[in-house]
């Protein structure tokens, strides 16, 4: 194996009590990616439930974001070898080290990324629910932004990684993640925002407005989530001015 070398989403998937998976070959039944956290529904805090909340899709607007960060809810049906009273240590316990990452960009060109750092230790399964952790990785970098083409659907493929404590390398099977690729269409204008010292009929964004945004928690700007104007309109053009943002659509 090789080793390291929210259009915003309509709506969330909730995981329900019974996680199935099918096996496939060799270990990529052991180890499986289930879905990405709608973490802006929990203030940011990746919980490994069945019960978690998990996005269909992703957004991620490049005017804004540091790259798409994504809290993996990922399983292991790797079975416990510990015994208390056998005297014998816990091997199937699994540390994630990392994904492998394939972007299809929106053309749908393909494009091997390189393996990005991801952490995670996974318990052993318990009879027929397997074991579950939060795992953190970057699926697109700020240097993948040229690859991503124009704005559109790309296709993000994961492949987790790790090593059980016995040793055991193993590789999980592919997990594809859309995630809507745009320029601005995450910055919102509220009408409170706007520059009292503008000139008459003309909307800018006021950096020293404070505005009660009721839109989901930003966990990171530019992805998922919508970021009022006034967070970025110091340093953002297309934040101070709708007009230089090429996704806003006027009133």
């Amino acid at each position: 194996m090789s080793r390291f070398s929210k259009t915003i989403s309509t709506g969330a998937l909730l995981l329900g009590p019974a996680l199935s998976v099918q096996g496939c070959v060799d270990n990529e039944s052991s180890l499986f990616v289930i879905g990405v956290f709608a973490i802006g529904e929990t203030q940011c805090i990746a919980e490994p439930d069945s019960t978690a909340v998990l996005l269909p899709s992703g957004t991620l607007d490049r005017s804004l974001a540091n790259g798409y960060q994504a809290a993996l809810l990922v399983g292991s049906h790797l079975t416990e070898q510990g015994s208390r009273e056998k005297l014998r240590t816990e091997t199937s316990r699994l540390q994630v080290e990392g994904a492998h990452v394939t972007l299809y960009n929106t053309a749908g060109q393909a494009f091997t990324l390189p393996d990005t750092a991801a952490t995670g230790l996974i318990d052993p399964a318990s009879g027929t629910d397997p074991g579950l952790a939060a795992v953190y990785a970057q699926l697109i970098r700020p240097a993948d932004f040229a690859n991503l083409g124009d704005p559109g659907q790309a296709i993000v493929r994961v492949r987790v990684f790790g090593t059980t404590l016995g040793g055991q390398e193993i590789e999980s099977g592919d997990f594809d993640f859309p995630i809507q690729v745009c320029d601005g269409c995450l910055i919102s204008y509220p009408p409170e925002a706007a520059d009292p010292t503008a000139p008459p009929g003309v909307y800018l964004c006021s950096p020293a407005v404070d505005v009660e945004d009721d839109t989901a928690t930003v966990c990171y700007p530019g992805q998922d989530a919508y970021v009022p104007c006034t967070l970025c309109a110091a340093t953002n053009q297309a934040c101070r001015d709708p007009l230089n943002n090429p996704s806003f659509a006027p009133p």
